[in-house]
């Protein structure tokens, strides 16, 4: 399903998708040439956004050209205030949990490979055809093993842009192994929201890519829910892994029934039928795609053993005696377990036991140290594996950025980019934390940019452009955002402040929160939900219940400070680089003010990407969730429905119905369009020759030529195409036997249905209708719809209709400062702009042939009469 909305970006841009998970393998589709339309489908929205950045450059290269022929001219003008046609792109992929976000997102990802391996395919072809035209072929530069082996998209320069193509999409196993997890609702649920921006050269290939993750759920590593299962790289390593691989790891004789972080769920396997070795073995290959090192891959397999022997470290309640007295403290066990992880850490046993069983603090120049009780000590071993898993993930998306972001390759600065966003769907469940609320943050501020494009720039542009236009209201969701992220009195803002003051705990916030917030129409809490110390907010999606349990820890994720010195002293290297991602107390033992929580980092990425995004021309995805029980065959309405309008699909589709999504500047439509317009005009000329020369009011002129000739050309393609339609039918009715009811009985008329005699009603109604036909004044254009306006039936009909009438009947309308297209009128007047190049090549060609014949021709009856004269010379020297 797709639905058109407005955009102030190149043309045919900003497309709205929305995509219904099957639950099943389907059939692949494929993509048509220049003029064929795919079917509604995640290639499509690719497809769009791939060309609406190429007509972005191709303008660029226009406007140029125009800037260039005005300097050589040396024509003083006034620089007229056009604004730029983006030519980024972005696409912008949500929905719920399970919908199919991370599957869309790894289609849009292959379609750009393959388009841009076809165009580095295509330029080989050419230039080993031109190659070949001069007599060096491939023989002189490559093996006849080398021409079997590659591809021709593998040479030269070429190698490196493959090798990239296949590095960016290669980048998927291995951040689905880490980052990806089974839950209630998916079975390849992303636990992280991940920016994918590809960077394409001016001629349309892929020249990199850099990747940038947002918030990763850490606190599944500790506590998976039930009939949920951890992140998948532990099941599938330990189901891939190889016999001394489990004896370097002291993995023998275990299984994932062994490992705490594993079997608290009872949930080990996968319902969509992938196998965990088999994945395990993709996620090595895809390592090697992308440069990771041999001892890379093993030292990162060796610590996500460590930290899987972590969580089987158990712990000992005792007591020890200070200057206070008896405080309670602990002692770790020395267990099989506990023993490996000390070792896969690189670290003595003694040293990790201290570590997690004291709490340093630096008190001027000495250290103190504080035993923990048990209680404490669980979390300090928590803290240690929540650290080093995210450091390494974090670690993993650099080098994978290293490798595809090919900065060794001279930067094209007329390329442009095409962002790719896959973030989490809005969450409610039974029990909502801290990472539901930044999850359903993030959702609020991204539904506002989508309300913002679609709805109030739209029509802003509508009304400063001229065009009347009946506002449509939209939902704003604008006192959510203060509500959470408000400077000093939002939720994150009054976390922070907690968790710099001293013993501060989850109570008090909660208390402070009650205070503070009470008042706000989005917040609630009631007298049970205040005695649980829970709240709710009234988010655009509906309201959501959210418990602050160990809010303070989570928002301030420091690793302990004698955790973080232990890190320090460890001889495994891997651990040593992936320290600088570590955030760790201070040297009082507790964060400061300087040290950004993870609220206050989160808001500041969000903050950069809602900005960069403003910079594209957004294509939006909502993937939709056909029921929740994940199964095939099986449609439930009402939740579409509830997807349909949390989403801001029902609104968005009310604007497009009657909005113009495409949008060019005069002059930029004038230079991409000028060969459609009247050739017997000279005004309208090829703006690389003449352009420049005119006044603003002739330019004005020129383009209301334009866009007039253009709309009846519109027109007329549509009359014939209807005309021809109407043959058809009529051809298929006259070889039809009609059933008694219709209008032929057995091959004859029946004179019942088809009687010209009318009832008084149905007379007053043909003379309102052909009254309506006549009325085609201006006046009544703006003042009703477009639909409403009758459609010519002829040629004189239409040219005797004012400017604006004919303009809206062709789907086009000319405001201030650019032209509007409705999106069937863009796709016509593309497909004549394509059959005018089209002719113009061949007549082109026709002249060029036409040439190389006659001088064949010359060529040739040279040579005959050449050998026609030694022909008679040798015969009369033989005669003589």
């Amino acid at each position: 399903v797709e639905g058109e909305r407005g955009g102030a970006g190149s043309g045919g841009g900003g497309v709205m998708k929305n995509s219904v998970t099957p639950y099943k393998g389907g059939k692949k589709h494929q993509g048509g040439g220049a003029e064929e339309k795919l079917p509604p489908h995640a290639y499509k929205t690719a497809d769009e956004a791939y060309r609406a950045m190429m007509r972005g450059l191709e303008n660029s290269i226009l406007m140029n050209q125009k800037g260039s022929s005005m300097s050589r001219g040396n024509i003083k003008k006034k620089a007229s205030n056009i604004d730029t046609v983006p030519t980024n792109q972005s696409i912008l992929v949500s929905g719920e949990s399970g919908a199919g976000k991370t599957v869309t997102t790894k289609i849009v990802l292959n379609y750009f490979a393959m388009l841009s391996k076809k165009i580095a395919d295509d330029e080989f072809l050419q230039r080993s055809s031109s190659k070949h035209k001069h007599g060096d072929g491939l023989s002189k530069r490559f093996s006849p093993r080398a021409n079997a082996l590659y591809s021709p998209s593998s040479f030269d320069d070429e190698e490196e842009q493959v090798c990239i193509e296949q590095q960016v999409l290669q980048s998927n196993p291995i951040l689905e192994a880490f980052g990806n997890a089974r839950t209630l609702r998916n079975d390849n649920s992303s636990r992280f929201g991940k920016f994918i921006d590809i960077q394409f050269t001016s001629k349309g290939k892929l020249s990199g890519a850099k990747i940038e993750t947002y918030l990763l759920e850490k606190v599944r590593l500790i506590h998976p829910s039930v009939g949920e299962r951890n992140y998948h790289i532990f099941y599938q390593f330990l189901a891939g892994a190889s016999g001394q691989e489990y004896s370097m790891y002291d993995l023998e004789g275990m299984t994932v029934d062994d490992f705490h972080l594993l079997n608290q769920t009872g949930t080990f396997d996968r319902r969509d039928g992938v196998f965990d070795g088999e994945m395990h073995a993709d996620m090595l290959d895809a390592m090697v795609t992308i440069g990771f090192t041999a001892e890379t891959i093993q030292a990162l397999m060796r610590l996500m053993m460590a930290i899987l022997h972590c969580g089987n470290i158990q712990f000992t309640a005792t007591h020890e005696s200070n200057t206070r007295g008896m405080s309670d403290a602990c002692a770790m066990e020395k267990t099989h377990s506990s023993v490996a992880a000390a070792r896969l850490l690189g670290v003595t046993f003694e040293d990790l036991s201290d570590a997690l069983t004291y709490r340093a603090i630096k008190a001027g120049n000495e250290v103190v140290h504080s035993p923990l009780d048990k209680v404490q000590s669980e979390k300090a071993c928590e803290a240690l594996m929540k650290a080093t898993y995210g450091a390494a993930f974090d670690f993993i998306v650099n080098k994978i950025n290293e490798s595809i972001s090919n900065e060794q390759v001279p930067h094209d600065s007329c390329g442009a980019s095409i962002g790719v966003l896959d973030i989490f769907g809005f969450e409610s469940f039974e029990t909502n934390n801290f990472e539901q609320i930044c999850i359903n943050y993030t959702n609020e501020a991204l539904q506002q940019q989508f309300n913002k494009y679609v709805f109030k720039l739209e029509q802003d542009e509508y009304e400063r452009e001229g065009i009347l236009w009946k506002f449509i209201s939209f939902p704003d969701n604008q006192d959510v955002l203060d509500l959470i992220d408000r400077k000093h009195t939002g939720i994150l803002a009054l976390l922070d402040e907690q968790c710099i003051v001293p013993r501060s705990t989850d109570e008090k916030f909660t208390r402070y929160l009650y205070a503070k917030c009470d008042k706000d129409t989005r917040f609630s809490a009631t007298s049970a939900q205040r005695v649980d110390y829970k709240f709710s907010i009234e988010h655009y999606a509906g309201p959501v219940e959210y418990s602050t349990d160990n809010w303070l820890e989570k928002n301030k994720d420091q690793l302990p400070a004698s955790s973080a010195n232990l890190l320090k002293e460890t001889d495994f290297d891997l651990v040593a680089h992936i320290r600088q991602y570590i955030r760790s107390e201070g040297k009082e033992g507790r964060g400061s003010v300087a040290t950004k929580s993870v609220g206050a980092q989160f808001s500041t990425q969000l903050t950069q990407l809602r900005s960069r995004i403003d910079t594209t021309v957004p294509h939006y995805i909502r993937c939709l969730k056909p029921n929740d029980e994940l199964v095939p065959d099986s449609f439930d309405p009402r939740r579409i429905v509830d997807q349909l309008r949390c989403g801001g699909v029902l609104e968005a589709v009310r604007v497009s119905r009657a909005g113009y999504p495409t949008r060019y500047p005069h002059e930029v439509f004038k230079a991409r369009y000028y060969i459609l317009g009247d050739p017997n005009d000279k005004s309208i000329a090829s703006p690389i020759k003449k352009w420049g020369r005119a006044s603003l009011s002739e330019e004005d002129s020129q383009v209301k030529k334009l866009v007039s000739k253009i709309a009846f050309d519109i027109w007329e393609a549509d009359h014939e195409a209807m005309l021809m339609a109407l043959e058809e039918e009529g051809e298929l009715a006259r070889s039809r036997i009609r059933s008694p009811d219709a209008k032929y009985i057995n091959g004859h008329m029946n004179l019942v249905s088809v009687s010209s005699v009318k009832t008084p009603p149905e007379q007053r109604r043909a003379k309102a209708l052909l009254k309506k036909r006549r009325e085609s004044t201006s006046t009544a254009l703006y003042a009703k719809s477009t639909s409403e306006i009758a459609r010519p039936q002829t040629a004189a009909e239409f040219l005797s209709l004012d400017f604006s009438s004919r303009c809206a009947i062709a789907g086009l309308q000319l405001g201030k400062t650019k032209v509007f297209l409705r999106r069937e009128a863009f796709d016509q007047i593309e497909h004549l702009r394509a059959q005018k190049f089209g002719k113009s090549a061949i007549e082109i060609q026709r002249v060029f042939r036409g040439v190389q014949a006659r001088r064949y021709c010359r060529l040739l009856r040279e040579q005959m009469i050449w050998a026609a004269c030694a022909i008679q010379r040798a015969y009369r020297n033989h005669l003589h």
